[in-house]
């Protein structure tokens, strides 16, 4: 009966190169030049900068660099810090994209603190995201977080936490910020604006009372037939 081996699909730990810096590694278990032949079918080979040869896993993220280092740990960590600047700067168009911003009021910041927990929770100091076109076009095309600082339908007072000022924002372009569940499965209720929590607050208007239709016709004749 046939018998079955798993075979791996990276370098095994075993093979791993010994004395890189030298120039000429070799295999630990083999004692043959690195590397050896088990080894050589995993990985990859391609110039550095510096004319040395890297190693590169064919399904994995390790690399070896033969001979002494090109670069230090200090410049490593000075490119990550560069990568992770770069990937963080946000992209927003030139400043002369948006027209002169008019005058608005400026105020600190409000001291309400208040997180919606269910359908129509929601007061001053909520803070919501603005939807882009609800404010002046001076302020970007882009989304703002603001603080709810008066409630109205249709619009809604709110404090700009970039930079303080306060505008009119139509209710139903406001999203609460981190409210409701944060499960896999949110409740609905989370994707609501401000407008529709608002209605949902709102009591139900009473039925106005049945009239009767033409009361005074039927009464003329009900006097006609006596």
């Amino acid at each position: 009966m046939a018998t079955w081996t798993i075979r791996p699909i990276r370098l095994r730990d075993e093979h791993l190169p010994h004395g890189l810096n030298s120039g000429k590694p070799t295999c630990r278990p083999c004692g043959t030049a690195w590397p050896c032949e088990h080894g050589r079918e995993y990985l990859t080979g391609r110039a550095c900068t510096c004319g040395q040869l890297v190693w590169r896993e064919k399904t994995g993220p390790r690399s070896w660099h033969v001979g002494p280092l090109c670069y230090t740990p200090a410049d490593v960590a000075r490119w990550q810090a560069a990568d992770l600047r770069a990937a963080r700067r946000p992209h927003y168009p030139p400043s002369h994209f948006y027209p002169p911003k008019p005058s608005r009021p400026v105020r600190q910041r409000p001291p309400y603190r208040h997180t919606p927990a269910g359908p129509g929770d929601v007061k001053l100091g909520t803070f919501v995201w603005v939807r882009p076109g609800a404010l002046h076009p001076g302020w970007g095309d882009i989304h703002r977080l603001a603080m709810v600082t008066a409630l109205g339908l249709p619009k809604c007072e709110i404090w700009l936490h970039c930079d303080g000022t306060v505008h009119q924002a139509p209710a139903d372009q406001l999203l609460p910020d981190r409210c409701g569940s944060r499960g896999p499965r949110p409740p609905a209720w989370t994707r609501w604006t401000v407008a529709e929590h608002l209605a949902h607050a709102q009591p139900a208007k009473a039925a106005a009372p049945e009239q009767p239709v033409q009361a005074e016709l039927f009464a003329v004749q009900e006097e006609a037939r006596a």
